[in-house]
């Protein structure tokens, strides 16, 4: 007989693990999108957003506190900044289109992040573009075309602000990756904890309203499930490689129409998920050829 040890979650092989830990990031993402979108009505995005860098923080606090100041020390406080800033922007951004689009279709703009972020990586940090990303970048972004179809009606400004928020956050990325080179993670993340409170906080004041002990329970909610994602996201990448936990990745787009549909009576069009299919094909595309030439 197996013993209770051999049955645990220890014993399952890293791909499993890496893979569980991606549904349960890609579960979180679409959750606090739904939470997004029950208080947006009342509650300004601008204070969503500082309630979710707030409550955020509290989920990241045990992980972070352990090291105390020594956490604290860096020479990059000025990129630190940059990538906070940057964060918070396309926060902005991200809530607002979500106040706009249904949820579908903003999961499936959203995928583009890595492709902004492949761009950049070859115009900012010089890295080589070979045969295999050109055809992936296009792919993608050919996606993302399908699901804003612009010639066949207007383009809707969600659409496009959501494209802008995963610009915005593929820049944050790139200072994520130069920060790496010499800070480690915990100091990259304590410093993105701490300083977007009060970046964030500033703009909240001139749209505050207090929220009822509902809306403080749906915010709370947010910044939770919003620091569970990205714990479990970083997890899921410690455990194996990009291509074995991407694929789970993409099932935001299943949770996003399945939650738009039940919650919000959204039914997805045929449009965005041709869309997202490419667009999520495209990011596999890249993470499974990345590193190889040609």
């Amino acid at each position: 007989m197996h013993s209770l040890r051999a049955r645990g979650p220890g014993s399952l092989p890293r791909s499993a693990r890496g893979i569980a830990m991606m549904l349960v990031a890609a579960l979180s993402a679409v959750g606090m999108n739904v939470c997004v979108r029950l208080v947006s009505d009342d509650i300004h995005v601008l204070e969503i957003a500082f309630f979710r860098t707030l409550f955020g923080f509290l989920v990241l606090a045990p992980w972070l506190i352990g090291p105390g100041i020594r956490a604290l020390r860096t020479a990059k406080f000025r990129l630190h900044g940059a990538r906070a800033g940057l964060n918070i922007v396309a926060m902005y951004l991200y809530f607002w289109g979500l106040t706009l689009v249904p949820l579908a279709e903003v999961s499936a703009l959203a995928f583009t992040s890595p492709l902004f972020a492949s761009v950049l990586a070859v115009l900012v940090l010089g890295e080589r573009i070979t045969r295999a990303r050109a055809l992936g970048l296009a792919i993608g972004f050919a996606g993302a075309m399908v699901v804003l179809r612009p010639g066949f009606g207007s383009v809707g400004a969600g659409g496009l602000i959501v494209l802008a928020s995963c610009s915005i956050w593929a820049c944050a990325l790139m200072v994520i990756k130069m920060l790496a080179r010499t800070e480690s993670s915990l100091t990259i993340a304590l410093y993105a904890a701490l300083l977007q409170i009060p970046l964030a906080a500033g703009p909240a004041m001139f749209v505050w309203r207090w929220p009822s002990l509902d809306q403080l329970a749906v915010l709370a909610a947010i910044g939770a499930l919003g620091g569970l994602a990205h714990l479990t996201l970083a997890q899921a990448f410690r455990e194996t490689d990009a291509t074995v936990v991407l694929p789970a990745d993409f099932t935001k787009l299943v949770w996003a129409s399945l939650a738009g549909l039940l919650v919000f009576s959204e039914v997805p069009d045929l449009w965005t998920l041709a869309g997202g299919a490419l667009i999520c094909g495209a990011v596999f595309h890249l993470a499974a050829r990345g590193g190889r030439a040609g």
